[in-house]
C-alpha cells in the first residue's frame, strides 16, 4: 500500500502501532524494513522522527489483511 501526503504523523504512527501483525515499509531502493521488530524499535524511530512532520510518500506492506482494511478505514476518516 502506497501512501502520500501524511500530514498528522502523530495519529498516524499511533494507528500504526494498533495493528496486530508485522508491517513492512519499503524504501525507495526497494528495501524492506520491519517496523515490528522484537522491541517496535524500528516503529518508534520512525514515529519521532516525523513526529511533528510531513511525509510525502510510504509505503507498507501487511502482513494481516484485518490490520491493512483497518488502516484504509483509518485513511479514509482522515
Amino acid at each position: 500500500m502506497k501512501i502520500f501526503n501524511i500530514q498528522d504523523t502523530r495519529r498516524f504512527f499511533e494507528r500504526l502501532s494498533e495493528c496486530e501483525g508485522d508491517i513492512e515499509i519499503v524504501n525507495e531502493e526497494g528495501m524492506h524494513l520491519s517496523l515490528f521488530d522484537d522491541d517496535r524499535k524500528n516503529l518508534n524511530i520512525l514515529a519521532t522522527t516525523y513526529v511533528d512532520g510531513n511525509i510525502n510518500a510510504i509505503e507498507l506492506y501487511f502482513q494481516k489483511s484485518k490490520d491493512a482494511l483497518m488502516f484504509l478505514e483509518f485513511l479514509a476518516s482522515m
